[in-house]
């Protein structure tokens, strides 16, 4: 998790010159948080599913409630530049789709480990 938000700390920091930086700036935090969301969250059901360790559902939960947060943050923030910035549509709504990729995955994941308790 702190690697992720160092990364982020690095894309925000970087001094931008006009908007087609921000808005590819954005897209690439966008992407970089949508793969690691996914990856944790693999890795943490992946765990519960080879330990049956039940603390792991209860981690899980809260990294759900961080996700959905930092998810959600970001999502506003690109749909900001969709409508301010409106360069780049297709590359915008692209990271926007990205983002939305973990909704599913997160509610079958959820689906798996409610079957198993």
């Amino acid at each position: 998790m702190a690697v992720l938000f160092i990364s982020l700390i690095k894309l925000k920091i970087v001094c931008m010159e006009d908007y087609k930086d921000k808005i590819i700036s954005d897209g690439k935090l966008a992407r970089i948080v949508a793969l690691s969301s996914f990856l944790i969250g693999t890795l943490i059901l992946v765990t519960y599913k080879i330990t049956n360790e039940n603390n792991l559902v209860v981690i899980g939960f809260y990294y759900v409630i961080i996700a959905l947060f930092l998810n959600s943050i970001l999502f506003l923030n690109l749909l900001y530049n969709l409508f301010i910035y409106q360069k780049k549509y297709a590359f915008q709504l692209g990271n926007i789709a990205i983002l939305f990729l973990n909704i599913p995955i997160t509610l079958f994941y959820l689906e798996i480990v409610f079957r198993k308790l």
